[in-house]
C-alpha cells in the first residue's frame, strides 16, 4: 500500500481503520484508509461514484425513480482505470458519494485507493425519498442520527470501514418531503455529533435553500453543509449568491459533462460556461465558498465510452478555465483548499 502526495508534502504511512481506533478525532480528515492530516493536501474530486448501482425495488412509484437511473450502473472494473488515470494527473483525494442501498461498497474503495494512492473519503448517504431503504421508513431523526454517527465513528455494514462525510443527501424535484426533512435533521444531529460536513443533492438546484433551513435549523453551522448540483442547466447565479451568504459552500459538480440527461430531461450545459460562471463569482470575492467536482455516475462517462473521463477535472476543464480567466489561485481554492477545509473534522 502507498500513498500519493501532493508537490514536496513529506510521504507517511496511512493505516487501514478498525473499528477499535477512536470513534471520534478531530482536526483530521477521515479516508477508508484511517484518519490522515488535513494539511497539506491535494487536488479533490469532491464528488464521484466507483462502484454504483440502483437496487431493485417492490414500490412502484420506487420503481418507477428506479428505472430513470438504469443506466447509473459502474463497477470498479470499470473505474479503476479511470482512478490511475486521476492519479497520473494529479489526483490527490476522491470523496465518494454513493449512498446507501446504491451499491455503496467500502471494501471496494479499500481496495481502490490501495492500489491508485488515492485518498477516498467515503459519504454516509441516504439519497431523496425514492431511494429511501426499508430500514429507515419508520426511524424518527434521533435513530437515524445514531446510524450515520455509528457509520463515521465504527464502520459501514460492518466492515469496519468508516465514512468521513455525510451525503450525498437528497431531496427530488421539491417540495422537501416531511421523510427528507427527518434525514436532514439527522444528518445535522450526526455532524454536530462527529464533527462530519454534509453534501447535498439537489435537482437543479431545487430546494438548496430549504435544505440549508432544514440542517442550520438543528444548531449546524452553514460552513459545515455543501450543496451540489448546481450546474447541471446553466448555474443560477443569484441562488449561488444566496447560497454563499448564508455561509455554506456551493458545488459546480457536473464539470464535463454537456450531453441532454434523461434523468433530468435537460441539456446539460458546457464547461465554458461553467468555467464563466466560475469566474464571475471568484471576481465578486466568492472563490472561498466554492467547490468543483464531477459526478462521475455513468458508464457514459468513461473516457473507454466516449465520455470525458475522471481526469478531466484536473485537466480539461482546468486548462479551460484558465483560458477564460480563471486565476490558478482560484482553481487550487476550489479543487484544494476548500474541500480540505470541509472535509476536516471540527
Amino acid at each position: 500500500m502507498h500513498d500519493r502526495q501532493s508537490g514536496d508534502c513529506p510521504d507517511h504511512e496511512v493505516r487501514p481503520s478498525s473499528p477499535a481506533s477512536p470513534g471520534l478525532s478531530r482536526g483530521v480528515i477521515r479516508t477508508v484508509l484511517g484518519d490522515v492530516a488535513a494539511s497539506p493536501w491535494g487536488p479533490t474530486n469532491s464528488h464521484a461514484h466507483l462502484v454504483l448501482g440502483v437496487e431493485e425495488q417492490e414500490d412502484a412509484d420506487r420503481r418507477r425513480a428506479a428505472d430513470l437511473y438504469a443506466d447509473h450502473t459502474l463497477s470498479l472494473d470499470d473505474t479503476l482505470p479511470e482512478l490511475r488515470s486521476f492519479a497520473a494527473a494529479g489526483g490527490f483525494c476522491l470523496i465518494d458519494l454513493t449512498p446507501m442501498g446504491l451499491g455503496r461498497n467500502p471494501d471496494a474503495l479499500v481496495r481502490a485507493s490501495e492500489e491508485t494512492g488515492v485518498h477516498i473519503v467515503m459519504g454516509a448517504g441516504i439519497y431523496h425519498e425514492p431511494f429511501h431503504p426499508d430500514r429507515i421508513a419508520d426511524l424518527d431523526e434521533d435513530r437515524i442520527a445514531g446510524m450515520i454517527v455509528r457509520e463515521i465513528t465504527e464502520g459501514v455494514d460492518g466492515s469496519g470501514v468508516r465514512a468521513g462525510i455525510i451525503g450525498e443527501q437528497g431531496t427530488y424535484q421539491g417540495p422537501m418531503t416531511q421523510r427528507e426533512k427527518v434525514v436532514f435533521r439527522a444528518s445535522a444531529l450526526a455532524a454536530l455529533e462527529t464533527g462530519a460536513a454534509v453534501s447535498t443533492h439537489t435537482y437543479l438546484g431545487r430546494n438548496a435553500l430549504d435544505q440549508i433551513d432544514v440542517l442550520t435549523s438543528q444548531g449546524l453551522a452553514p460552513d459545515r453543509i455543501v450543496i451540489g448540483h448546481l450546474d447541471d442547466a446553466e448555474p443560477d447565479l443569484d441562488l449561488i449568491r444566496e447560497i454563499t451568504a448564508r455561509g455554506a459552500y456551493a458545488q459546480l459538480d457536473g464539470i464535463g459533462y454537456e450531453y441532454y440527461t434523461e434523468t433530468l430531461g435537460i441539456q446539460m450545459t458546457t464547461d465554458r460556461v461553467r468555467a464563466r460562471a466560475l469566474r464571475r463569482l471568484a471576481e465578486e470575492g466568492l472563490a472561498d465558498r466554492i467547490i468543483t467536482a464531477s459526478d462521475f455516475c455513468r458508464k457514459r462517462h468513461l473516457k473507454v465510452r466516449g465520455g470525458p473521463g475522471l481526469a478531466h477535472l484536473l485537466t480539461g476543464f482546468r486548462r479551460l478555465a484558465e483560458e477564460e480567466g480563471v486565476p490558478a489561485e482560484v482553481l487550487d481554492r476550489c479543487m484544494i483548499t476548500n474541500p480540505a477545509r470541509l472535509l476536516e473534522m471540527v
